[in-house]
């Protein structure tokens, strides 16, 4: 969720500042890149301690009769704030590309189809 309400004021900023309608299709498939790619950064952010807390809990066995909460709270104790954002650096590679691809091919695609919603809405 985190990368599609990102996505659309990142894009709204930017046309905000360029006319889209004078832009050329490359310029808005790279409009589209820079957005998807904060909306990545925005998803990897967000979604980093979970998956990091899920890494350990699926590397290291619990004690017996240890219940998964009781697992999380022991792991995210041990880990702590900067622990939970380790790796943050490859994750932000992967899923800010990853996303900017998406969203490139997502506005190509509204654009060739005709489509319209999120911000063109709202002008």
């Amino acid at each position: 969720m985190a990368k599609f309400v990102v996505y659309e004021k990142a894009a709204e900023v930017a046309f905000s500042y360029m006319d889209k309608s004078t832009m050329s299709s490359g310029m808005q498939t790279t409009v589209n890149l820079g957005c998807g790619l904060i909306a990545g950064f925005a998803a990897a952010l967000v979604s980093q301690p979970a998956d990091t807390m899920l890494s350990k809990i699926n590397k290291t066995k619990g004690l017996p009769g240890e219940g998964t909460t009781s697992r999380l709270i022991k792991i995210a104790k041990e880990l702590g704030l900067r622990g939970s954002y380790t790796g943050i650096g490859a994750r932000l590679f992967m899923v800010g590309t990853l996303t900017a691809g998406q969203f490139a091919i997502y506005g190509d695609i509204k654009r060739y189809s005709g489509a319209v919603g999120g911000i063109e809405l709202a002008k």
